[in-house]
């Protein structure tokens, strides 16, 4: 039997490091299932979803949360949703104002969707008096809902609001 459990990682970005924690992982026999891998203004975040012989479970945990230069958690995995859903893709561009990421996830939340993915970036606009924001979005949509409907209220959400569904 093996266990699976989800570490998340993160801390300032150094050559090497996410080769050490899957010689760690591998060092116990477990392997990665999934992860995720972002760098930022030189700082990285990792997480990925680990299994392992249950009888090294302990062992990887311990040796895993003992890298002293990074910030880890280890959380057990829960079952995936039983409810039927399907994926979709957006790219979102639009004048940059406050709230906006939380007015979108505000808007997700209301339909019972799961985001996977966000990524967003703004850019100043000096010609343009402002600056634009621009999202990437992987989400898990109920089958129960309507991918139109909801892409149509992200764009009501402000003028000139562009959602575009990518395939």
């Amino acid at each position: 039997m093996s266990d699976l459990f989800l570490v998340t990682a993160t801390g300032e970005d150094k050559p090497g490091t996410l080769n050490r924690l899957a010689d760690i992982t591998h060092s116990h026999q477990g392997k990665w299932l999934s992860s995720r891998v972002v760098n930022l203004d030189g700082q990285v975040a990792c997480i990925f979803k680990v299994q392992v012989p249950q009888k090294n479970t302990q062992a990887l945990q311990q040796a895993l949360l003992a890298v002293d230069d990074l910030n880890l958690s280890i959380n057990g995995c829960k079952p995936a949703h039983l409810s039927q859903s399907e994926s979709l893709s957006l790219v979102i561009d639009a004048e940059d104002r406050p709230g906006l990421i939380n007015d979108i996830t505000r808007l997700l939340v209301g339909h019972g969707v799961n985001v996977n993915k966000l990524e967003c970036h703004r850019m100043s606009v000096p010609e343009a008096g402002g600056s634009v924001f621009t999202a990437e979005l992987d989400l898990m949509v109920p089958d129960s809902e309507n991918t139109a409907g909801i892409i149509a209220e992200i764009e009501g959400l402000q003028a000139q609001m562009v959602v575009n569904q990518v395939h």
